[in-house]
């Protein structure tokens, strides 16, 4: 099976409260980001109560959104998981939030991994064409999510990206 993308799906919800790990990056290359982050959050991720489901978000990353000593500018990656509104923050960790809202969604269907990931840019220059044409412009939160425990293959990569009326 070669790359494929489902069509466009809009889905409401509540806002977003993701722990996770970061790491900064410098160039356009954002290979290291990643790789940091993912390496900063797996050794940690079970101590991280109060996950939502098993979805594993990643999105680039302004730290200084959150971070005040963090420089603004500063280019990073975020790999991290949804929790509950209450649950503890782990100390060792980094934490973000999305607001609630009407998100559009596509899947990045491959029988890699390195396949799925590859098309989440191209879902999103496609849900950048999409959202005029459909009366919509993007909001403040776009990130991609892996479903952690899904049997595999197909490896789905899934685009959310908020939606706000054009």
């Amino acid at each position: 099976m070669a790359l494929a993308f489902s069509e466009p799906r809009i889905v409401s919800r509540g806002p977003y409260r993701v722990v996770g790990a970061w790491c900064a990056y410098d160039g356009d290359d954002e290979g290291p980001g990643w790789d940091g982050a993912y390496q900063a959050l797996l050794p940690r991720l079970c101590t991280i109560s109060g996950r939502c489901d098993d979805l594993m978000l990643g999105f680039l990353y302004r730290p200084s959104k959150d971070d005040p000593v963090a420089p603004v500018g500063m280019r990073a990656c975020f790999v991290g998981v949804e929790v509950a509104a209450s649950a503890a923050m782990p100390e060792t960790l980094a934490e973000t939030r999305f607001s609630g809202g009407d998100y559009v969604l596509v899947d990045c269907i491959g029988d890699t991994p390195e396949e799925a990931a590859e098309g989440v840019g191209q879902a999103i220059d496609m849900l950048t064409e999409w959202m005029p044409a459909n009366g919509y412009r993007e909001g403040d939160a776009c990130f991609a999510a892996s479903q952690v425990g899904a049997p595999k293959p197909p490896w789905i990569e899934t685009v959310y990206i908020k939606l706000e009326r054009a």
